[in-house]
């Protein structure tokens, strides 16, 4: 037990919460969050991370932002803006860690899904089905397609481009024509190549001045036959003779479960047990495994065929760990049984019961008589996830489960509004009283928001909390489907129930057991307390310099400082805070004071890759269901209200373009001649984005390619990229052994927002000819078949990467600093006028109770009447967490 105390201790695990303003977003809206941080095993204040990255990325899993946030006493908040230039309408991933918990995998890392839409009344509404189907003994993908306006009238006889895609490659494209009802099918031959999970339907309006209306709608499948059915035995293994619980859990295509129900057979096909799912395909039953049997279980298709998925192999030797938890009853049943040789051998188990990384439990025995039966008290444990563990002689684990304990002692948070009903543009004052378990009051710090149901839709079922998250799903592997179900369920029977079946379908091993009796290792990411600004300073045969002089200056923030490098060759600059666009020049001298034969290496913040996650958000115009149909048709509106409200007089768009002119740039066709150009004053907003993701980002059609010959080149859609950097084209300096795809990807990958002026791109007829006359090498190339990309550096000295020697212009990513949140306040004669109908009534990130365990919070009611629900989520940053929901009603 003290063996695994210490390698808890030596872990110090960091658990992560964000609670957000609202679940979804339109374009143009800010996300509001804060963030608690907590050690894993108390649910204290982490005192190991003092910065945390959260980042934005899109359904493709580019990282469209990125932001660092300091931490203080576990806790920080800020706030991002939505920029529907920035980020298009579509499904995200809000993803938070701190560099600490990279070194325990992705599971640990904070994710949310939300959804940007920008909806308008010229919007198409979409129902839409795929399935595949049999023809001819080939695969095709039948779609069906239904185009409704936005005031539910048939989108008739409107001919459509139709293009079925898999990121740039293009499997099937077709014009066809929607009937007088608005319906369409498509249908064609599925790709053998392609992968079903990353098709999308592509919608192209082709009616002239219809302003090139384009709907991107994902393709999703759901083939019974590719049901992910898998199966797992409770403790892990089967054992011959040994009952076995076990557990199953169906996953379709789309990475959602789904209800199955079947047989299971032995290997001369006798059906000897049943299953069924109960909640989001997840289920369980009993068999007793023979030895030498092979399983498998069977579930019917629709179209009447059989699938067949076996089971785990069943062992010969061995144990069995079984637990019965049963509902609101004060202790736990513990079975454990063995193969007659553990038996006969006579050995010493153990078993070990730990929760939160602490054990709270430990027995020794054998199995001299046999099955063994152990009844452990529940309140040995804190509320959460339990974990018991059968250990053997040799020291190695060989059965674990995991339960879910609820003592229902989380925080007790009461919220007393002083009326009953409001009017529009009315005061709210909302006291806030905070107790624990026992009645005693709570000092704690909060986060409370109030929205508008008639236009953010706040599910109190499937929607987690700061509870689901810490007690629950941060133990688990995989996607938790809806976590919010699983709240109370120290109330709720059925919720108990499929809480347990959760566990034995998705629990996992938090660490390596047999890492426990082993010395500790280094970890690959280090934590961070602060801020810090670290480097080694090297000769010039790489060998580190001890006592070297290493200076930094900075203006933004003014800063002076010098301290010397270690034996290592290591120096550390901590106490810093990175402002906004922060800038350190960093000097390094050799043992004569000069800054010569001497090289600085910066331990620079590399952001981690992480996975794509399985499935996909629809759009919110396909298959739309009635309630989120009225929550938009009324953001709509209101727009259109507050337009009428502040006097706008909505005109037919009349764009104009003003030519945005680059300083210093080279450009062959004049200033502000290029089909695309991205301006200081964009570059500004960007950071430290480098150069290769602003032109994915802002750049249609920009990525790579493969020719056929297999190598990869930069391209505009087809044409392959030339760059050119200060009036130089970088081909002109390309070395021998190295690729020009890789070539390429050194600049892009070096150069960022901050050290750039300017962008201008070059793929049509007018502005090609002049710059294909120049720096094609090949006269016969056709130069409407390349694209120039033009880049002015603020050093203007052209594509030179190689860095001056003994010094270092460090640029790291600045900390990002919260706005408040604005809340207008009104006077008893304000009458509704439509000119506040945010979505978003109050935001409060910072809610700090006294010794009473009280708060007080005030704001004012908007335009818009109706329901308003209130989430506060919060802790005491000492081990109690509490969420409390309510509504308040605004009357006209």
């Amino acid at each position: 037990m003290a063996s695994v105390n210490s390698f808890t201790n030596n872990l110090s695990m960091e658990k992560l919460y964000l609670q957000t303003d609202k679940p979804s977003y339109s374009a143009g809206d800010t996300l509001w969050f804060k963030a608690y941080l907590f050690d894993a095993s108390y649910f204290n204040a982490s005192s190991k991370s003092g910065v945390l990255y959260l980042e934005i990325a899109n359904d493709s899993n580019r990282v469209m932002k990125r932001v660092m946030l300091p931490v203080y006493s576990g806790l920080t908040f800020d706030n991002i803006t939505l920029d529907g230039k920035e980020l298009p309408q579509g499904g995200y991933l809000l993803r938070a860690y701190t560099n600490w918990m990279r070194n325990f995998g992705e599971d640990y890392v904070f994710k949310k899904h939300f959804y940007l839409s920008n909806a308008t009344d010229n919007d198409w509404l979409i129902n839409y089905n795929a399935h595949l189907a049999k023809d001819a003994g080939r695969d095709k993908i039948r779609i069906g397609l239904k185009f409704n306006q936005f005031d539910e009238a048939p989108v008739g006889l409107r001919e459509m481009q139709v293009r079925v895609t898999e990121g740039r490659k293009t499997w099937f494209k077709n014009n066809v024509q929607t009937g007088i009802d608005g319906l369409l099918d498509v249908n064609f031959d599925f790709p053998e190549k392609a992968n079903p999970k990353n098709l999308s339907l592509q919608i192209r309006d082709m009616r002239k001045g219809e302003g090139n209306r384009e709907l991107l709608v994902p393709v999703i499948l759901n083939r019974p036959e590719n049901i992910d059915l898998q199966f797992m035995p409770e403790g892990g293994n089967l054992v011959a003779n040994l009952p076995a619980h076990i557990a199953f859990k169906a996953i379709n295509e789309d990475g959602l479960g789904t209800n199955v129900s079947g047989n299971i057979y032995n290997s001369k096909g006798q059906e000897v047990a049943a299953f069924s799912s109960v909640h989001k395909g997840i289920g369980t039953f009993n068999l007793l495994p023979q030895s030498g049997e092979i399983y498998s279980a069977k579930i019917k298709l629709p179209n009447g065929l059989y699938k067949t998925y076996p089971l785990p192999q069943v062992k010969a030797t061995g144990t069995a760990l079984q637990i019965n938890n049963p509902f609101q009853k004060d202790s736990i049943k513990i079975n454990l049984n063995a193969t007659a040789d553990i038996v006969a051998a006579g050995n010493n188990y153990y078993l070990i019961g730990e929760a939160r990384g602490i054990v709270c439990y430990g027995a020794a025995f054998n199995f001299n008589n046999g099955a063994v039966k152990i009844s452990v008290g529940k309140k040995t444990f804190p509320s959460g996830i339990a974990r018991f563990t059968l250990i053997g002689p040799d020291k190695n684990a060989l059965n674990e489960r995991i339960i879910f304990i609820d003592h229902n002692d989380n925080l007790n948070i009461q919220l007393s509004s002083n009326k009953k009903l409001y009017r529009q543009k009315d005061s709210v004052v909302l006291s806030i009283r905070v107790s624990d378990k026992d009645g005693a009051p709570v000092q704690g710090s909060f986060s409370l928001a109030v929205t508008d149901d008639g236009q953010v839709k706040t599910d109190s079922i499937t929607g987690g909390s700061i509870i689901t998250q810490m007690l629950l799903a941060a133990d688990l592997k995989g996607n938790i489907e809806d976590p919010g179900y699983y709240l109370h369920t120290a109330t709720n029977i059925k919720k108990w129930q499929d809480t347990d079946q959760l566990l034995l379908a998705q629990g996992w091993v938090g660490y390596d057991w047999n890492e426990v009796f082993k010395p500790t290792k280094p970890f690959a990411y280090a934590a961070e307390p602060g801020f810090i600004v670290k480097g080694k300073v090297t000769n010039m045969f790489n060998k580190p310099v001890a006592r070297s002089g290493v200076n930094l200056f900075s203006k933004r923030p003014a800063l002076l400082l010098d301290t010397i490098t270690n034996n290592e060759g290591n120096f550390t600059f901590k106490g810093i805070f990175p402002a906004d666009t922060a800038v350190f020049f960093i000097q390094a001298k050799n043992k004569k004071g000069k800054s010569f034969n001497v090289g600085i290496e910066m331990d620079e913040f590399k952001p981690p890759v992480f996975t794509a996650t399985t499935g996909r958000i629809l759009p919110w115009y396909v298959n739309v269901d009635t309630g989120r149909l009225v929550i938009v048709n009324k953001q709509v509106r209101l727009k259109k209200d507050l337009e009428r409200a502040i006097g706008a007089i909505v005109l037919k768009e009349v764009v104009i373009k003003a030519k945005r002119i680059i300083k210093d740039s080279k450009n062959l066709n004049g200033p502000g001649e290029a089909d695309l150009i991205v301006d200081e004053q964009e570059l500004e907003k960007a950071g430290r984005t480098t150069l290769g993701n602003l032109l994915e980002k802002r750049v249609k059609g920009f990525g790579y390619r493969t020719d056929k010959s297999g190598l990869r080149y930069y391209s505009i859609n087809t044409m392959p990229v030339h760059l050119i950097i200060d009036g130089m084209d970088i081909e002109f300096f390309h070395p021998e052994g190295i690729s020009l795809f890789e070539y390429f990807k050194q600049y892009l990958d070096y150069y960022d927002a901050e050290e750039i002026k300017g962008i201008e791109v070059m793929y049509s007829g007018r502005y090609q000819m002049r710059y294909g006359s120049k720096y094609l090498l090949n006269p016969m190339d056709n130069p409407f078949e390349h694209a120039f990309i033009e880049v002015t550096t603020r050093g203007g000295k052209g594509p030179f990467v190689k860095k001056s020697v003994g010094t270092y212009v460090f640029r790291p990513m600045p900390f990002s600093l919260p706005k408040k949140f604005y809340s207008p306040k009104y006077n008893s004669n304000s009458t509704a006028n439509l000119t506040d109908i945010r979505s978003t009534i109050y935001w409060g990130p910072d809610i700090i109770t006294d010794k009473e365990g009280k708060a007080i919070v005030k704001f004012y009611t908007t335009d818009n009447p109706g329901s308003y629900s209130l989430i506060i989520e919060g802790s005491d940053m000492q081990g109690n967490l509490g969420v409390k929901r309510a509504q308040i009603i605004v009357k006209k």
